[in-house]
């Protein structure tokens, strides 16, 4: 049994793209992985939400305002803050090892500036979406609107700076200009310092700009992505590290003759307009943190550097789009929290082999479909499960379950039930949060699932449909 502590620092009751200066810790690559490793589900009182990590401690935030650390990889953790039917938190992200944040529902926002051993309560006034902060101050956040969560975060609320550590929100009168007005969705927010900040905005039919302001958002200006005839670049993730910009995502090149393919994309900048290409990764990324970015389960991959560098997790298919390394340790958030051994390769670890599916008949007619995530669904992530595939396979189920009044998932079944994904699956959507029903009563829910493997992504893609006939 795990050993859990509580804190006795607490002066206060306190209540995805998470930013962060802390510097990824130094890679020493070993030259083999060994294959008995496994994740190890620890015991925390509540849900757990968010990740992240600050040196060689892990920091969690979650339901009931549960704001937890580790300090031995994950074995034991310590509660700096817990309250039973409170609100959740969604972000925790530290500045350094001193000053931290976390930030979620109702508005509530909590702050540190000694390390988590006290925390001060300051209010958004409505639900912290997203959140960035270059010092104890100055922070930039999304607050209110809704926020929706696949591969990818995107919220419609309103962005705000604070210059006094979150007391006080400003409205930013700029963003309403002609020209930033049709971006109206928000994929990310970063805080280079007091007067630098930056954000991903989205036009909801043309395309993703870099939106930033370098006098503390009097004035923005609007910074177009390359998009022409040979190239496309469609950075999804911002991150502060050592006095830049980072940005990651997907580059399409070679269009010129109307094709081209993709390749993953690094950006560094110093001020939001001119970007220089990083490194190069050999893989398309399906979620980064500050951190680093993961290329498939179990494998994550560090492009800071002047080279790409690798860590090498736990790979049996638990692994949540929620992680963080501290040393030679690893803890990700699904539907529970687990945490596991993290180690360095100069390479990718290959995927752990799986038994083959069993391929469908070719003669069974594949339904037309389309992608249909639920509308009240506030983070509805489903991500790829790994697979030995040797051949095309799609499996269907439906996925039953309650939503409890506090927006959580339970009494979760499958119908019919999965081969090898059955127990990711569950995992996976046990672990989305809804809007909380209006009325304060539990709802019951079915949403169909299409379970697609292929070769050519090493796994099965999970996706929430709708049959289009």
């Amino acid at each position: 049994m795990l050993k859990l502590l509580m804190s006795v620092s607490l002066v206060a009751l306190l209540s995805g793209c998470a930013v962060k200066h802390n510097h990824p810790p130094v890679l020493q690559p070993l030259q083999s992985v060994p294959d008995t490793r496994s994740w190890t589900e620890e015991s925390i009182p509540s849900k757990p939400e968010s990740i992240t990590a600050e040196g060689a401690t892990f920091w969690l935030c979650g339901a009931d305002e549960m704001i937890a650390s580790s300090s031995d990889g994950g074995a034991t953790w310590q509660l700096r803050h817990h309250s039973r039917g409170g609100k959740t938190l969604i972000k925790i992200s530290f500045v350094n090892e001193k000053v931290g944040h976390a930030g979620g529902e109702g508005g509530l926002l909590f702050s540190t500036n000694d390390g988590g051993e006290t925390w001060q309560s300051h209010s958004a006034g409505d639900d912290v979406q997203d959140f960035s902060f270059a010092d104890a101050n100055n922070g930039i956040a999304v607050i209110g609107g809704d926020r929706e969560s696949s591969n990818e975060v995107i919220m419609d609320g309103t962005v705000k700076l604070t210059h006094d550590g979150g007391d006080h929100w400003e409205e930013i009168a700029a963003l309403n200009s002609n020209q930033i007005r049709p971006y109206t969705h928000v994929l990310c927010v970063a805080a280079l310092d007091s007067s630098h900040y930056l954000m991903i905005r989205r036009h909801p039919t043309i395309e993703d700009v870099f939106v930033i302001t370098h006098d503390a958002g009097r004035s923005w200006n609007v910074i177009p992505m390359q998009n022409d005839a040979t190239n496309r670049i469609l950075a999804g993730w911002i991150f502060v590290h050592r006095g830049e910009y980072w940005a990651f995502g997907m580059e399409l090149v070679h269009r010129e003759k109307g094709g081209g393919y993709g390749v993953p994309l690094t950006l560094h900048s110093k001020d939001g307009e001119t970007w220089t290409h990083g490194v190069l990764g050999p893989n398309e990324f399906s979620g980064c943190t500050s951190q680093g970015c993961a290329i498939r389960d179990g494998t994550v991959e560090s492009l800071y550097g002047t080279r790409e560098q690798y860590w090498a997790l736990p790979q049996d298919g638990s692994m949540g789009s929620q992680w963080a390394i501290a040393g030679d340790h690893a803890c990700t958030i699904s539907a529970t929290l687990k945490c596991g051994p993290a180690m360095v390769t100069d390479t990718p670890q290959p995927l752990r082999p799986r038994n083959p599916p069993v391929e469908i008949p070719a003669e069974e007619p594949m339904p037309q479909w389309k992608v249909a995530l639920p509308e009240d669904c506030l983070d509805c992530a489903l991500r790829t499960v790994p697979w030995r595939a040797q051949a095309r396979l799609v499996v269907w189920t439906v996925a039953n379950f309650t939503v409890r009044p506090n927006g959580t998932v339970t009494d979760l079944s499958l119908t019919p039930r999965l081969d090898e994904q059955q127990e990711s699956v569950i995992e996976q959507i046990s672990s989305w949060r809804f809007r909380p029903p209006q009325d304060g009563v539990a709802k019951q829910r079915s949403i169909r699932i299409m379970v697609a493997c292929s070769p050519e992504f090493s796994g099965c893609r999970l996706l929430p449909m709708y049959a289009a006939r």
